[in-house]
Parts: structure tokens; sequence; C-alpha cells
């Protein structure tokens, strides 16, 4: 059975009562035939046909835990176990390979005991043979019905027991095949064919002992978390499909009875908004639900710095992490480095010594991201309390917008200042306006001239918490080189 059917097949209610029916039809068959095999292997002294009744009541007592453990494996999760009861299936499977590895060790004891000190007298009788090959019959429906639903359900304990029921028809044939020598041998009689008995009971352990180790290491790997690693690249490769994925910083899967966990951290660019992250995060769970549809799913978003991130991003970014804010960021180049002046928002009851704290700790940062960066200056502004609007708030982002072209007019330079946007936020209004300056203004005066029209308004008009300042050439000299 693959690991992507065996960990992705749901186990609704239906086909967990299809697992107990067939669970319970096959202990009902395992004791059938271990004392059918039990009486005629004591009556005909046939070791083939005794380590096939021993192997037979192994198996009866692991269909028995088989079938405890359907039972409880399909128990929802609760407050003690948090991943459900799916593993109680894997220590079955691990349980019935045990029992099986102590069949064979008795089963070849027994045979080298007859083989090279005690031969035993062996007798094929007609229903010898008929049992045995009643057991073939029996196995292969119990197999074929039993594979048929751990397929359906995913379930590791029946599929021990179907792999239990193949050995036996295996074990069964090399049985029959030692009958049929021991029965030769007393026909025509060849001495040496009746040892065959004794060599086909260590065929049978020799058999159960290689698919036994299979089975046994499988419900190991499943007890101690083994990541399935086929399943676990295809899942990291559905995860790098994801466009806004920048990588898988961790994948770990888990598996507890037929049921997949996956728990993984996925980078995503810094400043990402938070309603984005988690579509992209979304998207993630979808496409690793296209390779495991009833995974349990978690997904992390770890945020990451773009490689073509800009400086004024990584600066907005950092401050976001220890202060309300920032405005009025500017980046200049001094002595071949890049120097920048800022302000904070912080808020207003906050202590001198707390946001001197804030300004020192957004400084190491930036200058653990940027080394080479020049002098940064900071000013500290406090975050203003809501202002209650008295007035209808039409009527108040108009009067706004006439006391902006009043300012803006007190100021030389400012030529004109008729596109103003005005939007109300947490704690008062935000104003972008577009203003056109004298085209012989060099870049430092207009950003100056911005600066100054912000500052003003804000502390000449009530309500007014941010100004954003679009300065354009207006009439006036075009400066030298310049279209």
């Amino acid at each position: 059975m693959s690991d992507t059917l065996s960990l992705t097949m749901p186990a609704d209610e239906g086909l967990a009562r299809q697992k107990v029916r067939v669970a319970r039809a096959s202990a009902l068959a395992a004791t059938g035939m271990a004392i059918a095999k039990a009486l005629v292997g004591w009556q005909t002294g046939s070791l083939g046909i005794l380590s096939e009744a021993a192997h037979s009541a192994m198996d009866l007592i692991a269909t028995l835990i088989t079938l405890f453990a359907v039972r409880v494996a399909d128990r929802p999760a609760d407050s003690h176990h948090h991943y459900g009861h799916g593993k109680v299936e894997n220590l079955s499977a691990l349980i019935e390979t045990g029992l099986l590895l102590l069949t064979c060790g008795w089963i070849i004891y027994e045979a080298l005991e007859r083989l090279f000190w005690k031969p035993a007298a062996v007798e094929a009788t007609p229903i010898a043979f008929a049992v045995i090959v009643g057991s073939i019959l029996v196995d292969l429906w119990r197999s074929r019905a039993l594979t048929r639903t751990a397929v359906a359900t995913g379930s590791q304990a029946l599929e021990a027991d179907a792999l239990h029921f193949r050995t036996e028809i295996y074990s069964s044939s090399a049985v029959l095949v030692g009958l049929g020598a021991v029965w030769a041998s007393q026909r025509w009689q060849v001495p040496w064919l009746a040892k065959a008995d004794a060599l086909s009971g260590i065929l049978v352990a020799a058999i159960v002992l290689v698919i036994g180790s299979r089975l046994g290491r499988r419900a190991i790997d499943a007890l101690l978390d083994h990541a399935p690693l086929e399943l676990v690249e295809r899942i990291r490769a559905a995860i790098a499909s994801v466009p806004e994925v920048a990588e898988t910083v961790t994948l770990r899967t888990r598996v507890s009875g037929n049921r997949l966990f996956v728990d993984a951290v996925v980078s995503i660019a810094r400043g990402t908004p938070f309603e984005t992250a988690h579509q992209v995060v979304s998207r993630v769970e979808e496409r690793i639900r296209e390779i495991a549809p009833e995974a349990s799913i978690v997904i992390h978003a770890d945020p990451s710095r773009r490689p073509d991130e800009s400086l004024g991003e990584a600066i907005r970014v950092i401050v976001s992490r220890h202060a309300a804010g920032a405005h009025d960021i500017f980046i200049h180049e001094r002595d071949g480095k890049r120097c920048v002046d800022l302000h904070l928002e912080v808020p207003g009851e906050m202590s001198l010594v707390e946001a001197h704290a804030i300004t020192e700790r957004i400084e190491a940062d930036l200058r653990s991201e940027f080394p080479r960066l020049g002098p940064i200056h900071t000013h500290v502004d406090p975050l203003k309390p809501p202002r209650p609007i008295e007035t209808p708030l039409a009527e108040a982002m108009e009067a706004i917008r006439r006391r902006i072209r009043l300012v803006a007019a007190g100021i030389p330079g400012v030529q004109d200042c008729s596109s103003i946007s005005v939007r109300q936020v947490r704690h008062g209004f935000w104003v972008v306006c577009r203003c056109t300056m004298d085209a012989r203004l060099s870049m430092r005066e207009a950003h100056e001239l911005g600066l100054e029209l912000a500052a003003r308004a804000r502390r000449e008009i009530p309500g007014v918490d941010q100004v954003t300042v679009h300065a354009e050439p207006g009439p006036g000299p075009t400066p030298s080189g310049l279209p």
C-alpha cells in the first residue's frame, strides 16, 4: 500500500464499522483454523502442520488485538490525546510482528531438533491434506477482504492482519509440499524425503521472518514519527509553488494511524498586510491538500526581508515593531553615506526614558540591517488623542481644506495648494495636498517647504494629525539642465 494512499484516506463512521466487521470475521476464521490445524497436527505428528497451528494461534491473538485496535483508533481526539488515537493501530501492528517472530523462533528450533537430533515420525493422511488446502482457501479469502478494507480506511492494523494471512498462504503451500514429500517417502521408501516436513517448517519461518520484519519496521517508524520522505518532498515542492512564499523554513510531518499531520513554517515578505499573509497561508494549505486531502495542517508565516526591499520600506517595518508609527521619513546622502531623519509617534503618556529607549532600539535594528548607514536623527512626536468632532464630517473636512490653503498662502515659495484630500483616521484627519512651488527651488528646499506646511497645519488646524505634501514645479524659470 503506497504512503500517499495509506495517509490520506478518511476514516468516517461507515468505514470504521467496516473495519470492525472485517476484523471480527477474521478472528472467527482464525479460531476455526487454529483448532483444526492443532488437532490434525497432533494426530499426524507433522511439524509443518503444528507450526501452521501455532501460526494460526498467534494470528488469532493478533487478530483480537487488531479488533481492539480498530475500535480504539477511530475515537476522536480528546483533552488527553490531542492527535487522536491512531497510533494504537501502529502499536497493534508491532505487537503482532513480535508474536510472529516468537512463533518463528519456536518453529526453527523444533525443525532443527527433528533434522539432527530427534527424528519424528510423520503421518501424511488425507485429512491433513484437506485441512491445509482448506486453510489456503480461507486465508486467501481473508487476505483479500482485509486488504480491500485496509486500502479503503488506511488502517495499518488491518494491513498487518492481511499480511499475516498472505504469509499463511505461502507457509501452508510449503507445508503442503512437505506433506507430499512425506507421503512420497512412505509410498516409495525414500527415507530422506521424510525430512521435507521439518524443512517446510523452516521455510515457513523464513517467509514469516522476512515479511514480518518489514511490517515491524513500518510500525516502529510510525511510532517514532518517522517522516515519509517521498511525501515530504512532494509537500515541500507544493509549498514552493506558491509565488509569495520565499522559502520553506521548516517542514515536519507525523503519522498517527491513518492520519497525516503537517506542520510548516513558510517565509513571507515582511510588511505584507495581515490579510494578504493569511491568503498566502490559505493557498499553501490548498496546495498541500492536493497531495494529502485529509491531512491536519498547521502553517506559520515567518516574516523575511525581500532582496529588493528599499531603505524606506525597511524603516517603516522596523519602526512598526517598537512604535505606533512614523512620518516625515527623509533619506539623504552625506559624505557617501545614507542618512535618515524621521519622526516617531509614541503614546503621549509614555515617559521620556521609555521613548528614548525605543529610539535606541530602532536605531540598533537599522544599523544591524544596514551597517554602512550614516547618522540617524529621530524626533519623537506624541500621539494626539482623538478629538471629538462637533460639526458634521463633510463640513469639518471642507473647513480643513480652507485652512490648509490659507496656511500654504502664508509660506513664501508655495504658489498654489488647490488639490487637497482629507481622510478621517484614528486620531483625527490625514491631509494629502498637491502644491506647486517655484521651479527654481532645489529638491531640498522644496522638501523643507513641505515640512513647514505640514508642521504649521498640525499646529494651527484642530483635528489635523498627518499631512503629506506632494511638490510640483510651478510657473517661473526652469532650472538649467532640466527640460
